[in-house]
């Protein structure tokens, strides 16, 4: 199984170049197949323009990419500082099922979801974050 087991993933630094701070990076981008794990990483500095820790759908950049289901990604043992300001920014199609086993990536608590917001997703179960999630993040009851 394919997986990142352990890491630090910095986005910014003092000595970060200007082409980084006209840009809206990724610290990592989940690939576009199933059973994919993140387990043990650590964010730092994602706090500027439209950042973020995690995207979707890696080389499904465009309509032309012929990518049409979402795929799950197993995630565990996270730790973000408070210089991460949003945690997931969804990428084209906009199809992701994330799934926290420990709640380090939700903040709900053990086997609870993030996707991206569809209006069938508005649940009393689920909780809409744009800003932090890009979409919603579900309890363990969905």
């Amino acid at each position: 199984m394919a997986q990142i087991n352990g890491g630090l993933v910095i986005g910014r630094s003092a000595n970060t170049e200007p082409l980084l701070d006209q840009a809206s990076p990724h610290g990592i981008i989940t690939p576009r197949s199933e059973n994919f794990t993140v387990s043990g990483v650590r964010f730092y500095n994602y706090n500027w323009k439209n950042a973020a820790a995690l995207g979707s759908c890696s080389h499904c950049f465009h309509p032309a990419a012929t990518d049409s289901g979402a795929r799950t990604v197993t995630f565990s043992s996270l730790y973000f500082d408070d210089t991460v300001t949003k945690r997931i920014k969804y990428q084209f199609p906009h199809l992701a099922i994330y799934y926290d086993k420990d709640g380090t990536l939700t903040g709900k608590g053990p086997k609870t979801w993030a996707t991206p917001y569809l209006k069938q997703h508005e649940l009393p179960e689920c909780e809409t974050n744009l800003e932090l999630y890009d979409g919603v993040v579900c309890d363990a009851t969905v």
